[in-house]
Order: C-alpha cells, then sequence, then structure tokens
C-alpha cells in the first residue's frame, strides 16, 4: 500500500449485455477497478511514484525543495495534483483552455496552482516549461516535472496493478494460463507500458496478450502499428479526450512490435452507449476513454476477433476499468445527442477529404 495511490479490487462481473448468449461462448469477465484510486483513475500510481521518488531524492539531498509542475487539464494533471496534496508538496497545474471547468475547480480544491494557457496540451505544456518553470528560484527550489504518461517512473507505478491482479488471482486459486488477454484503453502509452512491465517481471508477458483500444480520431496507436512506425496526428477528433494524444511514446511502439498486442478502434457513439449502459447495470460512471475497454466486455464478438480465436467459459479476460473524472452521466447523454445528431447530417452531406484532420503525419527521426 502507498500514500499515493491505492489498492484496487480485482472483481468477476457479468455483463447483461452477454449474459443471453449460449453460455459456452461467454468467457469470465474479471474488473481491475482504478476509478478507486485517490484521483479516480490510474493515473495515481504512475504519476504518484514519479512524484513521491523524486521528491524522496530531492529532500534527502537536504539542499532543495520540490515542487510539482503539470501539463494537464485531465486525470493526469489531477493525479499530480493529488498526490502532491497527499505528500504536503507545492503543486502548480497548467490547462489549456478547453478544460472543463469542473476539472479545474476539482484540481483547484486540491489546494494546486491552477493556470489556464494554450488551445490544447501540446500548448500548455510549452508555456509551463518555458513560463512557469523558468521563474522559480533553482538556488531553492527543484521542480519535478510531471509528463501525462512519457516517463519509466510513471510506467514503474502503472506495473503494480499487475502485482495486485497476479496476488489476487492466487490468493482465488486461479490458474494464470485461464487469462487469454487484457484489454485496456491506449492514450500516449503510459497505462499499457506498465502493464507490460508488470507481466515482465512475472514472466507473462509473452503467454497474455494485451488488446489495446482507442476510439476513431485518436486511433494513433493503431494507425502507428498498421504503418509500421511511429506517427503524429495532426489534430484529435475525438470525443475521448483522456485518449486524445497526438502520438504514442517509443516505448508503445517497440512493446507492441514485440509483444505482438492487438489494437481495435471503437466508434465515439458506440463508446458513449456503453458508457450510459455500464452506469444502468452497474450504477457507476464511466468516461470515455474507460468505456472504450468496457465496450469490448459488451461485445465479445470485437474481442474474439482481436485475439483470433473463440472464447469459452472456462477462458478469461482482465479489463482495466482505468477511471476517470471528466465526466458525468449529463455529460455522456449531452454527447450523445450531439454525436447523433452529427450523423444524421453525415449522412446527407458528400464526404470531403480537404484537411482531413486525422491524416497520420510521419515523425521524423523515428523508425
Amino acid at each position: 500500500m502507498s500514500i499515493v495511490y491505492n489498492k484496487t479490487p480485482l472483481l468477476r462481473q457479468f455483463f447483461p449485455a452477454v449474459s443471453t448468449k449460449p453460455s459456452t461462448s461467454i468467457p469470465q469477465f474479471f474488473l481491475k477497478y482504478e476509478c478507486l484510486q485517490p484521483s479516480g483513475s490510474f493515473k495515481s500510481r504512475g504519476i504518484g511514484n514519479l512524484i513521491m521518488k523524486n521528491a524522496i531524492r530531492i529532500k534527502k539531498s537536504g539542499n532543495k525543495s520540490p515542487q510539482v509542475f503539470s501539463s494537464s487539464g485531465g486525470n493526469a494533471g489531477f493525479a499530480a495534483a493529488t498526490a502532491s496534496q497527499r505528500l504536503s508538496l507545492p503543486c502548480t497545474v497548467v490547462v489549456p483552455t478547453a478544460t472543463k471547468q469542473r476539472m479545474v475547480e476539482k484540481i483547484r480544491a486540491t489546494g494546486a496552482n491552477v493556470i489556464i494557457n494554450g488551445a490544447h496540451w501540446k500548448e500548455a505544456d510549452t508555456y509551463l516549461k518555458s513560463s512557469v518553470m523558468n521563474s522559480i528560484d533553482l538556488n531553492t527550489t527543484e521542480p519535478i516535472y510531471v509528463h501525462p504518461f512519457d516517463n519509466p517512473d510513471i510506467w514503474e507505478g502503472h506495473s503494480t496493478m499487475v502485482d495486485e491482479i497476479v496476488d489476487t488471482l492466487n490468493e482465488q486459486n486461479i490458474a494464470l494460463n485461464k487469462i487469454k488477454g487484457i484489454v485496456c484503453s491506449v492514450g500516449g502509452g503510459g497505462l499499457y507500458n506498465g502493464i507490460i512491465q508488470g507481466l515482465e517481471k512475472h514472466k507473462l508477458a509473452d503467454k497474455i496478450p494485451i488488446v489495446g483500444v482507442e476510439t476513431k480520431g485518436c486511433h494513433v496507436f493503431n494507425t502507428s502499428l498498421k504503418l509500421g512506425k511511429q506517427i503524429e496526428f495532426s489534430k484529435i477528433t475525438s470525443i475521448a479526450t483522456s485518449l486524445g494524444t497526438a502520438s504514442i511514446s517509443s516505448q508503445t511502439f517497440e512493446y507492441a512490435k514485440k509483444y505482438h498486442t492487438r489494437s481495435v478502434v471503437v466508434e465515439d457513439t458506440d463508446v458513449i452507449e456503453t458508457c450510459l449502459k455500464y452506469t444502468q447495470d452497474f450504477n457507476m460512471v464511466a468516461e470515455p476513454a474507460c468505456g472504450a475497454s468496457l465496450h469490448l466486455a459488451y461485445n465479445t464478438n470485437i474481442l474474439e476477433n482481436a485475439l483470433g480465436h473463440k472464447l469459452s467459459s472456462d477462458d478469461i479476460i482482465l479489463v482495466i476499468a482505468c477511471g476517470g473524472s471528466s465526466n458525468t452521466v449529463q455529460d455522456l447523454e449531452e454527447t450523445l445527442v450531439r454525436l447523433r445528431e452529427k450523423a444524421k447530417h453525415e449522412r446527407i452531406t458528400p464526404p470531403t477529404f480537404i484537411n482531413d484532420p486525422i491524416q497520420p503525419v510521419p515523425i521524423l527521426g523515428r523508425a
């Protein structure tokens, strides 16, 4: 148990949407409930680990005081603020102008200093590094910069959920060879990298396949795998903003090639409908980034196609319910209405490929 993150339950769940199918075709779904983290998402593990390790290192030197700096208007920024609160560290979070007021208020409620600057994450991050962090007194303060996903300390923190999964299954006398896959959402790849490293630690990385799920419009992981090289999107169009990174980490790309990770892309509308159904079925709110993975539990045919084989009632699928704090039920309902109206409009409007916002842009200097 850590001061910056919680040990979360791994629970078997029955999904009503698939319960009418023949029992021989329904795998057992176990959900890892990362929504029970201090910040409401898995980000507490990795970002908490990064902040705590660096704070300990800085305090041991005895010369300077640690101060946390984060650039994220979403779950990463909230996780940084929450961890800083638990460790009694000053924290500044720069959020882009598109950040929901609800998230700004939640971050501020931890005691963190919130600055609103930039139209999107990259601009907020640039402002944090060039203006905010450049103005601190380095003689007395040592900054702890918190990237949303691309840092080995973050991956190390996320890997602890695999330790917990293995411990829980062993306690319940469930054989690990019954696990036929792990489903997780993929944004920049921090969660995915952590899961891989956790599986490597337990010598399971080449035995348990991972199915990475993205929403269309931010499917940079899927596109990179298809093209065989890392790419960057010029614009993100999906409503799953927690998955909305323009690129993945280079480590994510290398792991995916090494372990033949499966990739699934789902539509925004399908994910929102799944989130609302999940709320109805389990009385819990899931944001779209989490709903992308839950969607496969409701649609085993997609999961089976990704894995390349049928699943039976003896098989176990682990779903990382990664959590998130950016959406309410009202947000989901309003988004679904907008998406359906947009779909109606698109059915009668001729398609255009001018300035297509999801055209992949190769990243120079990378394989």
